[in-house]
């Protein structure tokens, strides 16, 4: 181990040091609580900043490795954490659960993440994929007050085991077939040698174990029931930051065997990428819970980006990234506006409820206005620049049937986010507000923040894209 390998992972050892120190704070200095959040926020903000030193190129015998678009990937998961963070201190102190460990383990998980970004060894990206899920697993259920919670948290973690399962095995096989983890040498035998049986199986089960990270269907059962029974402050995380790293790993497998012989990637891919739109945003035009509306909604979105993944080119980086970063704001925001709307943990969060609060809660109803909008990619949103990108892409790949498809089905996602507007403005108010809904100013100004960036991003999104391209080697 050299110094410019512990150099590289500096901003994992600040996130991981940060849970430590705020366990033994937790365990010795108990009054110190409501700090926590503070403190969590400042060590994601510094792993930000430490991000900017860390040296172009392989590290650790090119087991990882750290380049542009790795950088662009780990800024938005710093993002979707540091949201995660503020909006959980309010509803935290409300369900008196408010202790150290949520924030230890939301640290270590995107300390995971953001090793399982660099990785280009198998066995790496498993060992953070089990690392950020035993960190999930836990949070799912955090709120042990609330029986659905528990629910959800058992749900996620069978699901999830097997496909960790999944992912291992479909290692195994690629070892077995290429002798080799690494997915560069990987790639390398796959196109000397072709796809055979196994090595085919091992790539479909891979695209398995990560598809079920992104809740592409068919792998997307557990998402509803676990986005309706979480705590919504770790939803707004959840729902996020493992699609970040899942999708640039996946694009990654998928690059490994676009060189080879045997294994039709792109057909797989649109087949998945189709699936995921219709089901998804039919499903959600019939749901009557917010929650469950956000996570059929979220299957939907990851149907339009694996769009950009069904032809590689360099250009499917930054299209992936800006779709990411867009998703991560919006989908952040609604959630922390339901963590304050919401006070009844466990029940269901019925849109009805919502009926004349836009009014009542002007702030709040602000923010998740511009998010719903932004979902439904209208403009000027960064929702609607995220579609507009990864469309772009498919046409100038030769992919329209893609984009038109993909048209086509945010017609429909149009209908149901719109709805949820409509209820704040439109209909009068169904029940008065329980005592102390809409004053969590943590969940607010976490909701407001992504609404303004959103709008930001949506009217002036000329800096972005040239960054974002400047990515490009």
């Amino acid at each position: 181990m050299t110094h410019a390998d512990v150099l590289s992972v500096f901003p994992e050892i600040l996130l991981c040091a940060a849970g430590i120190v705020i366990l033994l704070l937790e365990a010795f200095a108990p009054s110190l609580r409501r700090t926590f959040t503070v403190l969590a926020a400042l060590a994601t903000l510094a792993a930000a900043w430490a991000t900017g030193w860390v040296p172009i190129g392989p590290s650790f015998a090119g087991v990882l490795e750290w380049t542009p678009v790795t950088y662009g990937f780990t800024l938005v998961v710093l993002v979707s954490t540091l949201l995660g963070l503020v909006a959980s201190e309010g509803y935290l102190r409300r369900e008196g659960i408010l202790a150290g460990e949520y924030h230890a383990l939301l640290l270590w998980c995107a300390a995971g993440l953001l090793v399982m970004l660099r990785s280009t060894e198998l066995l790496t990206i498993f060992v953070a994929l089990e690392t950020l899920s035993l960190a999930l697993y836990a949070l799912a259920a955090f709120n042990r007050n609330a029986k659905v919670g528990t629910e959800a948290a058992i749900k996620y973690f069978l699901l999830g085991a097997f496909a960790g399962a999944f992912v291992l095995y479909g290692v195994a096989l690629l070892y077995g077939e290429t002798g080799t983890t690494m997915l560069a040498g990987v790639g390398e035998r796959l196109a000397a040698d072709g796809v055979s049986l196994l090595a085919g199986l091992g790539l479909l089960l891979l695209v398995a174990g990560f598809g079920f990270k992104m809740s592409v269907v068919p792998f997307h059962a557990w998402s509803p029931d676990t986005y309706q029974g979480a705590p919504s402050p770790f939803v707004a995380f959840l729902s996020v930051a493992p699609k970040v790293a899942s999708a640039l790993v996946l694009l990654r497998v998928l690059e490994v065997a676009a060189g080879a012989v045997g294994f039709d990637g792109p057909d797989l891919v649109a087949a998945l990428a189709v699936l995921s739109m219709a089901v998804g945003n039919l499903f959600a035009l019939v749901q009557k819970d917010v929650k469950r509306m956000l996570a059929y909604s979220g299957i939907a979105h990851m149907g339009y980006l694996l769009i950009a993944m069904v032809t590689l080119t360099p250009g499917s980086y930054p299209a992936v990234l800006t779709y990411l970063l867009a998703y991560a704001l919006m989908n952040a925001g609604a959630f922390a506006v339901v963590t304050a709307l919401y006070r009844r943990a466990g029940e269901q969060h019925l849109i009805s409820e919502l009926s004349g609060w836009g009014w009542r809660f002007p702030l709040l109803g602000f923010a998740l206005t511009v998010c719903m909008l932004s979902l439904g990619g209208i403009p000027p949103t960064a929702g609607f620049l995220g579609k507009y990108v990864v469309f772009l892409h498919a046409v100038e790949s030769g992919d329209l049937w893609l984009a038109i498809v993909g048209v086509a089905t945010s017609l429909i996602g149009v209908f149901y986010y719109l709805r949820v507007v409509y209820t704040l403005y439109m209909r009068s108010e169904e029940r008065a507000p329980e005592a102390g809904v809409g004053r969590d100013a943590w969940s607010g100004t976490a909701a407001v923040v992504a609404a303004l960036a959103t709008l930001l991003l949506g009217v002036a999104p000329g800096p972005l894209l040239d960054w974002l391209w400047g990515l490009l080697p």
